[in-house]
């Protein structure tokens, strides 16, 4: 009876054991996909700054050119610049918005694996359970 006990302590542990060693190993695969998309995303983050930078030129270009066009006060010309200053306004924010694309898709990212990693644990659950997963082929 003591020799089925241990024996049985021992399957467990070697049990536990596996499924700690499985668990380190996935969430070890997972670090590394995070890891590379946080990368492409903050390279495309950087690819974004040189036009953030231009906008944001831009935008003072044409504030000091609308303002040199009111000194003239020439109405036509103010609403034509009023309605280019609205348009880079939008570009600005739209760029804005592009920025945090590469954050937002590297948390879905790290999400989508985390649900992955959680569906394989708990599609290995029942063979656990039920002993299937530990015990000997039956000849």
């Amino acid at each position: 009876m003591s020799k089925t006990l241990f024996d049985l302590a021992k399957a467990l542990l070697n049990a536990t054991l596996i499924l700690l060693a499985l668990c380190l190993f996935l969430g070890w695969k997972l670090m590394a996909a995070t890891e590379v998309v946080t990368a492409a995303a903050a390279d495309a983050a950087d690819r974004l700054t040189p036009l953030h930078t231009a906008v944001t030129g831009l935008q003072e270009e044409v504030a000091a050119l609308r303002n040199a066009v009111q000194d003239g006060s020439s109405t036509a010309f103010a609403a034509r610049f009023a309605q280019l200053e609205a348009r880079l306004a939008q570009l600005q924010t739209s760029v804005s918005e592009m920025r945090a694309l590469p954050q937002e898709a590297a948390a879905e990212a790290a999400r989508a694996g985390a649900a992955e990693l959680a569906s394989r644990i708990i599609r290995a659950a029942p063979l656990l359970q039920d002993g299937s997963a530990c015990s000997a082929p039956e000849s």
